[in-house]
């Protein structure tokens, strides 16, 4: 399966538009990395995991800690 952003027109510009939102929103460049790292995992892609990763290991993110995204889960609502 082509990666949504490269197979659907106007993706890639509106996930670069989400992203320069949420920095405006004043949410560090760490914490955008952290999410993207996580959403590439789910979505199997593997350059881009490689990329988060090693754009937070830059960033002085320990490898523990980027290791940990993966078991990052969607919190479910209560009862």
């Amino acid at each position: 399966m082509n990666h949504p952003a490269t197979a659907l027109p106007g993706t890639m510009q509106a996930l670069i538009a989400l992203g320069r939102t949420a920095t405006r929103a004043g949410l560090s460049r760490t914490l955008m990395e952290l999410v993207n790292l996580r959403a590439s995992q789910i979505n199997g892609w593997g350059g881009c995991v490689d990329m988060h990763g090693e754009a937070l290991r830059e960033a002085g993110e320990s490898d523990e800690r980027i290791f940990a995204v993966g078991a990052w889960r969607r919190r479910r609502p209560r009862p």
